[in-house]
């Protein structure tokens, strides 16, 4: 009796473990019906990194809840809006290159169970791409705003970065350009190409333009807002003079200083805690840094014209005088020299003062090489408090946006594909595809703690090969046709 009670107890937590590996996914709101006894010998998902980001995703930031709220405005759908967004979200996360690509998934009982479904067919893409066009953008944006704020309350960004202070950059990005399709939500711009007998021609370029804002660390970077750039038929109208008729249309596309003044507030509204905004020289302007100074945020932003204020100031007042400080940076082979200049005001449309830093990179092991100038211009009571050496290496983080961001996300992530050509669809699949980029990113370097810039310098190849285990865990977890 004692032998055959141990065996059932330990039938019975078999059974338990196993129901609990097969089973994981209805723990984050992503399963499928119960398993059939025919279904029980199969290999579990539970054992690989596929299951282990699920997992890891439901438990600590109930992405399956919020993905349920993503809604949309199509009128008694067969296919809930919530299930759309959870196909969008795994083929950003598991980087399925195009929607001709994932059209056989949706019929495969291994994707279908991943995003929660029994059925034996989901749906086509074109219904995808159906929904993604009527889709509510709040509810999109929730998804990522969520991955966001949870990490932020688990106190992942607590220590912060330099000067204990969370750093924001801000850049324009362009991932989609065409000189044949467009859509009515497409830019405009005239360009010269040569035509075929050589003369030079102008032709009508559509492309879709955003600002984005993205939260750089020394270890992960992560996306926190995104804001398209209206084209002119969609801004809307400007009060002008005193007469009756004073909504007057803009007659131009939108540029990239308007949006990111929408796109700064909103952040601020959203993330409260976010100390400092890093952008390069196009933000070197008085109404840019008013709006900050407004929102309460501090500003390091690149200058480059030696023409304009307050920079031509600064440059005049260190003519001819010794850097005040010299750093030797032993690990990165490198000698700067620092200027610094306090309570600069000869920028007349902005109302305050202005620190302008000034530096000289020389590179040690490459004596003939010209140094590189970097110069800076900060304001806001955060930022000013940073040493000079400090806002140099701020002003240089700047380039994560361009690296972990735009590059990777154009070569890596298929952001350059166009899965569907319309504004607002576009602007749904991007927030669920930032949203699957935050929780990867998390899951490396919280979760793992082995991947990217912990164990080597190329961090695409090592997030990629992640991606890599995660297909092949969906490959090898396959059902029985009965």
């Amino acid at each position: 009796m004692d032998g055959l009670s141990r065996r059932g107890v330990g039938g019975r937590s078999r059974r338990r473990k196993r129901r609990r590996d097969v089973g994981v996914l209805a723990e984050v709101r992503f399963a499928a019906a119960p398993l059939d006894p025919a279904e029980e010998s199969l290999p579990p998902l539970s054992k690989g990194r596929l299951r282990q980001i699920v997992a890891y995703a439901g438990k600590v930031y109930r992405v399956g809840g919020v993905l349920e709220g993503v809604v949309d405005a199509r009128r008694k759908p067969l296919i809930p809006s919530g299930l759309v967004a959870a196909v969008v979200f795994f083929t950003g996360l598991l980087r399925i290159r195009s929607f001709n690509a994932l059209e056989p998934r949706l019929s495969e009982k291994p994707f279908l169970r991943l995003v929660g479904t029994d059925q034996a067919t989901l749906c086509c893409v074109d219904t995808v791409s159906r929904s993604l066009k009527v889709m509510e953008l709040d509810t999109a944006r929730a998804v990522c705003v969520s991955i966001v704020a949870k990490a932020e309350r688990n106190k992942v960004f607590r220590e912060g970065w330099y000067g204990a202070l969370r750093y924001v950059a801000v850049d324009g990005w362009e991932p989609i350009r065409s000189r044949n399709r467009h859509c009515p939500g497409c830019l405009v711009r005239q360009i010269k190409v040569k035509g075929r007998k050589g003369q030079v021609v102008k032709v009508a370029e559509y492309y879709h333009r955003y600002v984005v804002a993205l939260l750089i660390g020394a270890r992960f970077d992560l996306v926190l807002d995104i804001e398209p750039l209206l084209p002119r038929d969609f801004r809307p109208a400007l009060v002008q003079g005193k007469k009756r008729n004073r909504l007057v249309r803009p007659d131009s596309d939108e540029g990239e200083l308007s949006a990111a003044r929408r796109l700064i507030k909103r952040v601020k509204q959203t993330f409260g805690w976010v100390d400092v905004v890093v952008a390069d020289a196009l933000y070197a302007n008085g109404p840019f840094l008013s709006s900050l100074q407004q929102l309460g945020l501090g500003a390091v932003v690149v200058a480059r014209k030696e023409t304009d204020e307050p920079l031509k100031e600064a440059l005049r007042m260190w003519a001819q005088q010794p850097p005040e400080r010299v750093v030797d940076n032993e690990a990165a082979s490198e000698r700067i020299e620092l200027w610094d200049c306090q309570d600069l005001e000869t920028l007349n449309t902005y109302e305050g003062k202005i620190r302008v830093v000034r530096a000289l990179v020389n590179k040690t092991h490459k004596p003939e090489q010209q140094p590189s100038q970097w110069c800076m211009l900060v304001t806001g009571a955060p930022a000013r408090r940073l040493s000079p050496e400090k806002v140099l290496a701020v002003a240089r983080a700047r380039w994560h946006i361009e690296n972990t961001g735009f590059h990777q996300w154009t070569t890596r992530w298929c952001f350059r594909h166009v899965f569907v050509h319309n504004a607002q669809a576009l602007s749904a699949l991007y927030w669920l595809f930032f949203a699957a980029f935050n929780l990867l990113t998390l899951f490396l370097y919280c979760q793992l703690r082995c991947y990217g810039r912990d164990r080597g310098k190329d961090v695409t190849r090592t997030i990629s090969r992640l991606i890599d285990e995660m297909l092949d865990d969906l490959t090898r977890f396959a059902f029985d046709s009965s």
